[in-house]
């Protein structure tokens, strides 16, 4: 028994077995893409059975994962190894006819997402970016309110003037978001800064605050977890003194 977990040991931590399944998954990924054309029918055959195949190997790879491990609870303690699960049994889905088929396509797209597990340094990427997130989420409540607080100064001052943009605080905050990411502000700035030729203050400012720095931060944040720094914390605990 043991000989026979080994064989499979071996096979999971050998460099052949790990660049096969990242070339499967990328080989996956193009079918993707090329079963979005209109191609004959005689290629939609070949390329099912091309599915196929990767369903079944990517099956393979999983229970070999499974067995090398020796425990199954100590397999599924692994969130990565929930994940490579949950994808691999939505590839099971087969492909029908009618509205099943964009589903079943989607599914098949999503599996692409395997090589993520598959090269360490992207789950450290990954593993990474969850582990800002707290500190994340207090800067982009911090962005939120200065966002609201410019969407209402915004449809007051500006709803008369343009209010397909300012018309109400969700078109505003709608409006603040295109302008935070840069996309034809200048645009947005030209409907309404002939009336008021003092709004290139408020657009800015709002682009200095928000776009700026507020996004600077949440990059800083996400690089110092990445490199291993301490950072800031958002909500110090306090700590009990000592009792004499």
């Amino acid at each position: 028994m043991n000989s026979f977990i080994s064989f499979f040991l071996k096979i999971r931590n050998s460099k052949f077995f790990n660049g096969l399944v990242i070339a499967v998954i990328i080989a996956s990924a193009l079918y993707a893409g090329i079963s979005s054309y209109d191609l004959p029918a005689e290629y939609i055959y070949y390329l099912l059975i091309f599915d196929y195949a990767i369903t079944v190997f990517f099956l393979i790879e999983l229970i070999i994962r499974m067995v090398a491990e020796r425990d199954l609870g100590k397999f599924f303690k692994d969130g990565w190894n929930i994940f490579d699960t949950i994808i691999v049994v939505l590839s099971l889905v087969p492909i029908g006819a009618s509205s099943s088929v964009f589903v079943a396509r989607l599914l098949r797209i999503i599996r692409v997402l395997r090589i993520i597990t598959v090269i360490p340094a992207f789950r450290h990427i990954i593993d990474s970016l969850i582990k800002t997130i707290p500190r994340v989420g207090f800067i982009a409540l911090l962005m939120f309110i200065f966002i609201y607080i410019w969407g209402a100064i915004g449809t007051m001052v500006f709803s008369q003037t343009d209010p397909d943009n300012w018309g109400n605080i969700g078109l505003a905050l709608l409006t603040l978001a295109q302008v935070a990411t840069y996309d034809d502000w200048a645009a947005v700035m030209a409907d309404v800064i002939e009336v008021h030729p003092w709004a290139w203050i408020y657009f800015i400012s709002f682009i200095i605050v928000n776009a700026v720095v507020l996004l600077n931060m949440v990059i800083g944040v996400i690089v110092d977890v990445m490199t291993g720094g301490a950072g800031v914390e958002f909500i110090d605990e306090e700590k009990p003194k000592d009792q004499a």
